[in-house]
């Protein structure tokens, strides 16, 4: 799943949340159901990196240190381990969350409708989550 989408939903998730530790935890569980999946993987991962940086970025600006943030942050982190792989950090061998170390089945590669579904998660749950905020505050 790109990682753009895992920010979007785990923000959602922390939205639900009480409090910043469950918001992280739920987020964080909630990558290995969105990994398995059909979805694409981006070959060049700087593009989906960088609007991941700025989404989170932008969670930041309006909720501050806010249970949405750390919902998005837990769902994103998984993924940091793909990019210390992508850069030579580490090798395939040495990942270790499931869904990435193949302990469970990661989604298979999806088509066309596969990235047309993640693009729409994304903005509904990014969608959801302005509302949320603009309605009930940052909740800080």
């Amino acid at each position: 799943m790109c990682s753009v989408t895992h920010v979007a939903a785990g923000a959602l998730l922390g939205s639900l949340g009480e409090g910043r530790l469950v918001a992280f935890l739920i987020g964080f569980g909630s990558h290995i159901p969105l990994d398995m999946l059909p979805h694409i993987d981006f070959e060049d991962f700087r593009f989906d990196a960088a609007v991941s940086v700025v989404l989170l970025a932008g969670i930041y600006a309006f909720s501050g240190f806010s249970p949405v943030l750390w919902g998005a942050l837990g769902a994103v982190a998984p993924d940091f381990e793909n990019l210390l792989w992508k850069v030579g950090v580490i090798r395939e061998e040495g990942k270790i969350f499931p869904t990435h170390s193949g302990l469970i089945k990661h989604g298979k590669a999806g088509n066309a409708g596969s990235l047309q579904t993640e693009i729409a998660m994304s903005l509904v749950s990014a969608g959801l989550v302005a509302v949320a905020l603009l309605i009930g505050g940052s909740s800080n």
